[in-house]
Formats: C-alpha cells, structure tokens, sequence
C-alpha cells in the first residue's frame, strides 16, 4: 500500500493596504477572537469589527458611535473634522472609551477639541454616550491614553499648537474624560525630518498622532512628524527613561529620550506613513502595527489607505520597523489568528 502525506496547510495571506477607501489614522486592537478598528471618517465616528484583521475595514461590521449634527453638551452639536479616533479599556472602570477630536456647530478649526465617549457597559461594540470634551476652551487633537498597571495612573498624550508648531503634550487624566491640569511638551519639531510640508523646506513644523508602546518593561511614546498631506510623514519616537511610572517623573520631560532620525519613512512606493497604532496578534506573539500610507507621492490627504505590518524589537528592547512593506508583497496573517486560508 502506497501512504499519502497530506499537503501542509497554508498560511492565509493578504496585500496591503486592508482598506478599499481612504482610512486616514487607522486604529486597531485586539480583543477576545476580534479585532476592533476605527480611522478618519470627518463626519462619523465608526467603530468596526471582524475575526480577521485583513478584513476589518473592508468586510466588517461596523456601528455609527456619534456624528456631525449630534447633540453634545451646552446646547452645542458635534460639528465635523471628526478625526484620528481611539479605542482603549480601562480597568479600574470596566469600561471601554473612545477618544476623537472634532469641531463643533460646523466645521471651524478654531472649535476643534478632543471628545470622549464611554461605553454603557463591558462590551466594545455595545452602546456609548458622550461623556465631554477632555480639554476645555483650546484647540487640541489627536488624543490618546495610556493606563500604567503600577501606578495605576491614566496618562495621556496629545497635540497642541504653540509657536514652535505642532508638538505633543503629556498630562495625567483626572477622569477619563478629562486632563489634568499639569501638561508638559515632551516633543517639537527641531529636526529637518519633522518640518516638510508641501515640498523638502520646512514649512510642515508638525509633531502629531501620539501613541504609547510598551515591550519587556519600556515605554515608547511614538508620533507622526512633517506634514500629515505630504510624502515626507514619518514616525518619530521617544523612550521613557524614568526610575519609576509616578506622576512626577512620568511627566518629567527630562526622563522622555528623543531619538534624532526617523523610526518609520517611506520606502518601496508607499509614500507618507504615519499615524500609526497597535495590537497583539490573537496567540500574543507577535506586535504589529497599522499605520496609513500614500500610492503617490502626491496623493493628498484624500489618498491615505490603512496598512498594516508585524514590528520586531531589537536586543536592546527597541522597535524595529524596517520599511514598509510593498503592495505587492504577500504578508501572513497575524499569529494564531482564526481563520486560515489558502
């Protein structure tokens, strides 16, 4: 009798980008068998779901949290610029929150601030209500928090506009829907990578989209730099250099390291990466990271597709990005992820 082995199965696959429209700063996160995501929509707040992460934004299910023409709060209306939203759990409530920034009555940069929405209970696709703005009377976007388990300290980062341009700002949340009065500028634009805008001078003096990593014990702060419509949209970084995660010394501007080049840039024909954020593959061992990116050099804010790639960490604990991965290129799905394909 002749055996026969059996084939061994594949791994499913995907190209890039995961989106068929643009999805401007792409959030992602994994939780219990699905992935959750939202992006820049400008009139909506969308939150989607799906088992499988190549198809989240295409072929998941998705729910409207709020949008331009809602009511608010002090007889005002959420207006548009509904952009860079986030998802994040915070323990010691149950709950899950998403912070946004938007304009209100209309579409007045000059009203923009950030927004907070909670959920009604411990389901992240359940029912939420808005619970305020989290700064007051200034323009402030793209928020995002962090929950340290030592200290049990909300932190959160943000952008605020001074005249050094767009720079991120660190503060400690009082609640979670609202900063704390302490704010220190932990980045600004200094370098020549951080400054392009609509050609190579510097006329994109921007350090925006914040977000926190962690791996084996460190604490990286990313953000996006140069100018969001241009080619030239990068991830900087810094590292947490603190003793400890106290107030005091988590929002010492001291104990935040800048690194002076680029983590993440452009490379094999995806222009303009930036504004990325992070989620565990479902088994737990692999990082990764969703990020937007341009076809073109020139593709505009209107061209910004999701993307999405595995990250390592180097013997030392820092990120390694690499470059981004080409839209011809066949990436495996994360790690223990449900479904499998041929």
């Amino acid at each position: 009798m002749t055996e026969t082995t059996a084939e061994p199965e594949k791994t499913a696959t995907f190209h890039n980008p995961v989106s068929r429209k643009s999805m401007p700063d792409p959030f992602i996160t994994y939780y219990e068998g699905c992935y959750y995501g939202l992006a820049t929509e400008v009139t909506t707040v969308k939150l989607y779901k799906c088992e499988r992460v190549e198809d989240l934004f295409i072929r998941g299910k998705s729910k409207e949290l709020i949008k331009t023409g809602d009511d608010i709060s002090g007889g005002k209306t959420l207006g548009g610029n509904c952009w860079a939203p986030e998802l994040h759990y915070l323990p010691t409530t149950g709950k899950w929150y998403v912070y946004f920034c938007a304009s209100t009555d209309g579409f007045d940069f000059g009203t923009m601030r950030m927004h907070c929405l909670e959920s009604e209970g411990g389901d992240p696709f359940g029912d939420y209500v808005y619970k305020g703005a989290t700064v007051g009377d200034q323009i402030c976007i793209d928020q995002t928090v962090y929950y340290d388990e030592v200290s049990g300290q909300l932190y959160t980062a943000y952008c605020e506009f001074n005249e050094r341009g767009q720079v991120i700002m660190l503060a400690e949340m009082n609640r979670p829907w609202k900063v704390g009065n302490k704010r220190v500028m932990v980045t600004y634009p200094e370098y020549s990578w951080e400054k392009r805008g609509t050609d190579a001078s510097n006329d994109g003096r921007v350090n925006e989209g914040p977000i926190f990593l962690t791996h084996d014990g460190q604490i990286f702060l990313l953000y996006s730099a140069s100018g969001c419509w241009s080619e030239w949209y990068c991830l900087g970084f810094l590292r947490y250099t603190g003793a400890d995660t106290s107030r005091k010394s988590f929002l010492d501007q001291d104990n935040w390291e800048k690194s002076r080049t680029p983590l993440f840039k452009a490379g094999n024909e995806v222009y303009g990466v930036g504004h990325c954020s992070f989620f565990s593959s479902p088994d737990g061992k692999e990082t990764w990271v969703a990020y937007h990116g341009m076809a073109t050099p020139d593709a505009g804010v209107e061209g910004r597709y999701a993307y999405i790639q595995k990250i390592d960490f180097g013997e030392d604990g820092m990120p390694v990005f690499g470059d981004p991965l080409p839209r011809e290129a066949e990436i495996a799905v994360p790690s223990g992820q449900n479904e499998r394909r041929s």
